[in-house]
């Protein structure tokens, strides 16, 4: 009786029985085995970010963005990240989603900055998609597209504007990663993604981001930050329902940018701005007096207007596209990009 009190009791000691009574595990070995087992109850978030070009600098924001996002995520088991490059380039995008679908990421960070068919493959591998162009595209399932502006809408506008102008103007410059509107001296004006934000919670994680990695908080970098946490949403609900589900559920979440819009919302009237240089070339009489008209009609000053809000409609060409002028050949009040506009 005794030898058997020892041997019931010593195990106790060292080991713990699982299963079957001829099955035991030293608590050593329990101790890696639970590890592994709260690694693999970890979510898997795939990122396809443009590392290699055009900006390393932009991609690293990003990251930093998204990687202090992840501190807010409740509990031990914090989601991983796997990354992988795009290049900015549709085609290596689409190749970085088939790889993310090979490694089974539970959801997908992408389009910052190309829009192809890598969501059409990750939406047959019932993987959704956080798209972040700036650009969104009508009628994705599976998707949470953060973008406020008609696929194609940007250039549209800006081809009538350089045929009522005479002007060069692009609709397709950095602005579109970085949110800068910034000029060269190849053109004469740019149209460029307005970042609306809501305040109180941008300078709450701003003032976060600056402690965290000593550096200002940049758009991208705000990018970053609202990409996960609208992942990190997706996956609080996930956990107990079905992807559809949850992603229907998680198209209610707000961000720092506000609420996630919604896949038919039409684009603010200040989703674009129009930039122009400070010293445009010469124009011909009716070139001025289309000009004159497009600030008059789309500046910040026009009447009843407001920096929020955008100008009324006033029957002129240009009414219904959603931009705002500013820059060369406006009041003073409009000289300046918008930087960030407060919701």
């Amino acid at each position: 009786m005794r030898m058997r009190v020892a041997q019931a009791v010593r195990p106790l000691s060292g080991w713990i029985r699982l299963g079957r009574p001829s099955t035991w595990v030293g608590l050593a070995g329990l101790t890696g085995l639970m590890g592994l087992m709260g690694a693999a109850q970890a979510a898997t978030i795939g990122v396809i970010l443009p590392g290699s070009w055009p900006s390393q600098q932009q991609a690293e924001a990003l990251q930093q963005g998204m990687t202090l996002a992840l501190k807010t995520w409740p509990g031990d088991a914090v989601p991983t990240l796997v990354i992988k490059d795009s290049a900015c380039d549709a085609r290596k995008a689409e190749a970085a989603a088939n790889e993310l679908i090979q490694a089974k990421v539970d959801i997908v960070l992408g389009n910052w900055c190309e829009i192809g068919n890598g969501a059409d493959h990750l939406k047959a591998a019932g993987i959704p998609l956080v798209s972040n162009n700036a650009e969104r595209v009508q009628g994705k399932d599976l998707q949470l597209q953060l973008g406020r502006i008609e696929l194609y809408a940007a250039e549209r506008i800006a081809t009538e504007l350089r045929r009522e102008t005479g002007l060069r103007i692009s609709a397709r410059t950095s602005c579109w990663l970085d949110f800068e509107a910034t000029l060269n001296e190849r053109v004469d004006a740019v149209l460029c993604p307005v970042m609306a934000v809501d305040k109180t919670r941008w300078e709450q994680v701003a003032n976060t981001y600056t402690a965290a990695f000593r550096k200002p908080f940049t758009p991208s970098a705000a990018r970053g930050y609202a990409a996960m946490e609208v992942a990190l949403n997706y996956l609080r609900r996930a956990k107990a329902g079905k992807a559809a589900v949850a992603l229907r559920d998680t198209q209610a979440t707000s961000t720092l940018f506000g609420p996630v819009p919604a896949s038919d919302a039409p684009a603010p009237a200040t989703a674009l701005q129009l930039v122009f240089a400070p010293h445009l070339p010469k124009l011909s009489p009716q070139q001025a007096q289309t000009m004159d008209k497009l600030v008059k009609s789309k500046g910040c000053g026009c009447p009843g207007g407001t920096l929020r809000d955008g100008c009324p409609k006033d029957g002129s060409p240009w009414s219904d596209m959603p931009f705002v002028v500013r820059g060369g050949g406006t009041p003073a009040a409009c000289s300046a990009a918008i930087g960030v506009l407060e919701l």
